[in-house]
C-alpha cells in the first residue's frame, strides 16, 4: 500500500483504530527488540548467524516489516514517522545482513560499518517512538464515552486541513452541531440515557459521513463535522440528509425504550487565510440561526449571520488554538 500524499485529506481516526493498532504493533516491536539483541550477540561473540540472517529481504520476514506492509489504517500510514520508519527498518536489515555475512565468512568488520548500523538502529528507534507517541496522543485526545476525537485533537486537524486547502485551492466545510433539547433527556430519563444518546449520535455521524469526513465531540452535546473538498453549498444537502436521518433514528436507552432526538446544524467554510477559530465561530453562528428558526434545521453562514450568537465559543476555540500553537 502506498502512503498518502500531503495534498490528500486524512480519514478519521477512532479509539477502536488506536486500540487495534497497538494490539498489532506491540508484539512486532517486542520481536524487533529481540532481533536487534540477537544481531549484537552474533557480532560480539562471532557466532554463526542463522541462514535467514544472510538472505535478502529479511525486513519482509520480520514481524515489524510485516506490520509495515499489512497495516491498513490510512491515518497512521499518512504520518511522516511511518514512511521514515519503513525506510529505516529496511536499511537496518540490509546493514545487519552485510554484518552477518562478514561474520559468516570470518571477515573483519570495519568500525565505520558497525557505526553505520548502530546509527540506523538508533534512527529507527526514534521514528518508532514518534509513531507510538502519535498513537498514544490520539488515544489521549479521544472521548472515552463516544470513541471519537475531542476538541483538543480537532484544532490541529483543522489547521492541517486549512493548510492543505491553501496549497491545493480546495474548499473545506465545517459544521457545528448541537443536539436539540438534550437537557430534557437527562432530566426525563437520567444521565445514563443521555450517555447512550451521545454514543448513538456519534456512531451515526461516523457511520454516515464519507471516508475523509470527520466528526469530533466538541463538548457536552455539541459536535463539529469536517467535510474536505466540499463547499458549504455542496455540503448542505449532505448535512441535511444527515439531519433527517438523525431525526428518524431510534435510540435504545434501555428497558425496551427507544427515543428520538433532533439537532441543529450550522455550516461555514474553513477559510484558508483566516484563523481556524474564525471559521468555527461562523459555523456556530449559523447553528444558532437554526436554533432560533425552530431547531432541527441546517443553516449556512452568511454575512448577515449573527457572529455574536454565542459569545465565548469562538474565543474558547481561539484559546485552544493559541495553546496548540504555543505547545
Amino acid at each position: 500500500m502506498q502512503a498518502m500524499t500531503d495534498d490528500e485529506p486524512c480519514p478519521p481516526f477512532r479509539l477502536w483504530d488506536a486500540e487495534q493498532i497497538v494490539r498489532r504493533l506491540a508484539p512486532a516491536l517486542r520481536e524487533h527488540g529481540e532481533w536487534i539483541q540477537r544481531i549484537h550477540t552474533i557480532l560480539v561473540c562471532r557466532s554463526d548467524p542463522d541462514p535467514d540472517d544472510i538472505k535478502p529481504g529479511g525486513h519482509l520476514r520480520a514481524g515489524l516489516g510485516q506490520w509495515f506492509e499489512q497495516e491498513a489504517n490510512a491515518f497512521i500510514r499518512s504520518q511522516p514517522a511511518y514512511d521514515e520508519a519503513t525506510r529505516r527498518h529496511r536499511e537496518v536489515h540490509a546493514l545487519a545482513r552485510a554484518l552477518c555475512q562478514s561474520v559468516h565468512e570470518d571477515a573483519a568488520i570495519e568500525r565505520a560499518t558497525y557505526e553505520e548500523f548502530a546509527a540506523a538502529v538508533n534512527a529507527l528507534d526514534n521514528n518508532l517512538e514518534a509513531l507510538v507517541k502519535e498513537i498514544w496522543d490520539l488515544l489521549r485526545f479521544t472521548d472515552p464515552l463516544t470513541g471519537i476525537a475531542t476538541r483538543y485533537a480537532m484544532l490541529p486537524r483543522l489547521k492541517q486541513e486549512r493548510d492543505r486547502a491553501d496549497r491545493t485551492g480546495d474548499t473545506c466545510s465545517i459544521c457545528m452541531v448541537d443536539l436539540d433539547r438534550f437537557k430534557n433527556i437527562n432530566d426525563s430519563y437520567g444521565h445514563d440515557a443521555g450517555d447512550k444518546v451521545l454514543e448513538a449520535v456519534s456512531d451515526y455521524f461516523v457511520g454516515n459521513l464519507r471516508r475523509y469526513d470527520q466528526a469530533w465531540r466538541y463538548g457536552g452535546e455539541e459536535f463539529v463535522l469536517m467535510l474536505p473538498n466540499t463547499s458549504p453549498q455542496s455540503a448542505f444537502p449532505v448535512i441535511d440528509r444527515l439531519r433527517r436521518g438523525l431525526a428518524e433514528l431510534p435510540i435504545d436507552i434501555g428497558e425496551d425504550r427507544d427515543i428520538r432526538i433532533t439537532a441543529s446544524f450550522g455550516l461555514a467554510a474553513l477559510e484558508s487565510d483566516r484563523p481556524v477559530a474564525d471559521s468555527i465561530g461562523k459555523a456556530d453562528a449559523a447553528m444558532y440561526e437554526a436554533k432560533r428558526a425552530g431547531r432541527n434545521l441546517v443553516r449556512l453562514w452568511t454575512e448577515n449571520s449573527d457572529a455574536r450568537a454565542k459569545p465565548g465559543l469562538a474565543e474558547a476555540a481561539l484559546d485552544d488554538e493559541q495553546d496548540t500553537e504555543s505547545g
